[in-house]
């Protein structure tokens, strides 16, 4: 056991010269969780033992931030002014990290690009974006993911509350443009289940359309040349209304399964 420590702790010292050298970037002690896959708890927490008194390198040099997270970097490569000016951009990554897992935890929502700006307005977007993009590679940010809208708006939502179909489904009620959602939606159904999409599930919690908008949307899909492909049924005793694409799906074929989830 002491040689695969000894191993461990190698391995760390050497990501941290590299991310220090090569990056310029400090590495998070949670990198340990990685390097030390396999060994008991108690030796995991013998690593962290040493990061935190100094017992690996003369060079590795600690920096705890304001919200507790512990980072190393070698001093060979990087001074203590630039560690501590990189250890206030990991505090925004964290506090942007947190705002994200909240609004999915306690709201089921997705978190839009835009109010990542406005929690730092003294900060420029690019510089966000940037953060953002570093996030993705590091261990302690991999429940933070990302959603497009077709319309190319992002969203971000942690996956330990909300799961990527789901997302999905939020990313679509979402956009400003109904009618796209209800496009986009009723093709992706079509194609991948397949099956016609009931036109009442637009009116739910998950797409938010109201009512009085839904009709005239359906009209404008229908007679739209841009949403050719889009056909609408009505079952003969239940009146209800359903959607299929014509790019998978045939009329006899859509109406067999809207039937069959009539009954």
């Amino acid at each position: 056991m002491t040689e695969q420590i000894a191993e461990v702790k190698a391995k760390l010292i050497h990501n941290v010269r590299r991310n220090s050298k090569r990056y310029g970037a400090l590495t998070s002690s949670r990198i340990v969780s990685v390097l030390a896959k396999g060994l008991p708890g108690e030796l995991q927490h013998g690593v962290l033992e040493a990061i935190s008194t100094g017992g690996l390198a003369s060079d590795i040099r600690t920096l705890v931030t304001p919200s507790g997270q512990l980072f190393l970097y070698s001093q060979d490569y990087m001074n203590s002014e630039d560690a501590a000016a990189k250890g206030k951009l990991e505090e925004v990554k964290h506090a942007m990290a947190e705002k994200i897992r909240r609004d999915s935890r306690v709201i089921t929502a997705l978190t839009p690009l835009n109010a990542m700006f406005a929690l730092f307005p003294d900060i420029k977007p690019v510089k966000i974006c940037s953060l953002l993009n570093e996030m993705q590679t590091q261990v302690q940010y991999r429940d933070i993911k990302t959603a497009s809208a077709f319309s190319g708006e992002l969203y971000l939502y942690c996956d330990a509350h909300i799961t990527e179909k789901y997302a999905g489904l939020l990313v679509r009620s979402a956009v400003t443009d109904a009618c796209s959602t209800i496009v986009d939606t009723v093709r992706e159904e079509s194609r991948i289940y397949p099956r016609p999409t009931k036109v009442s599930l637009f009116t739910s919690q998950v797409y938010g359309i109201p009512a009085a908008n839904l009709h005239p949307c359906i009209v404008r899909i229908l007679n739209s040349p841009e949403y050719g492909d889009i056909r609408k049924l009505v079952h003969p005793e239940t009146d209800a209304e359903y959607l299929y694409s014509t790019l998978h799906m045939n009329e006899e074929q859509a109406y067999t399964l809207m039937k069959w989830m009539e009954e």
